[in-house]
């Protein structure tokens, strides 16, 4: 079955019960992610009123590195500004993202507008960066280390981020 269909402007999205409950962990689990990173950013209150800001360092966990990567990567000191202050924004962003896909995704026929569209294309990338880090999958090709669960969901979300794009173009 093809979860996503295209109805005039919007797309359409039709899940299992269990497949809802899937997506909306995944994205859970990665607000959880996100927001952790957050939490280590040092306050500073004038680039939070700008919605800006962020640590300087990149992150440590390879999958946040993934989902963060280094905007300059020849000059550490670049990239360093760089993320120190625009990091927030971006996982802002990545979060919202994540909670567009467990509002719409919680009804049994989702209706995506163009906004939601972009946002499940997007949040969708970003699980399966995370899955790709954890599974060591660094090409396109590398078959991964881990386990048969992992790789099929990788597989499964990669499947359903190709669907969506079909139905779109």
């Amino acid at each position: 079955m093809i979860p996503f269909a295209r109805d005039g402007e919007l797309v359409t999205a039709r899940f299992t019960p269990g497949e809802r409950e899937l997506l909306e962990a995944l994205a859970r689990q990665l607000v959880a992610l996100l927001e952790e990173r957050a939490a280590e950013s040092p306050a500073d209150v004038l680039y939070a009123q700008l919605g800006i800001g962020g640590p300087s360092a990149p992150p440590l966990d390879p999958a946040m590195a993934r989902l963060l990567p280094d905007a300059y990567r020849g000059d550490a000191g670049a990239a360093s500004e760089h993320r120190r202050l625009t990091e927030l924004g971006l996982v802002d962003r990545k979060v919202a993202n994540a909670l567009a896909v467990i509002r719409t995704v919680s009804t049994k026929v989702a209706v995506l507008d163009q906004g939601d569209v972009q946002a499940w294309l997007r949040h969708l990338t970003d699980l399966r960066l995370v899955l790709a880090a954890r599974l060591q999958i660094e090409d396109d090709g590398d078959e991964g280390n881990g386990d048969e669960g992992m790789l099929d969901l990788y597989d499964w979300l990669g499947y359903l981020q190709g669907t969506l794009v079909e139905v779109i173009e």
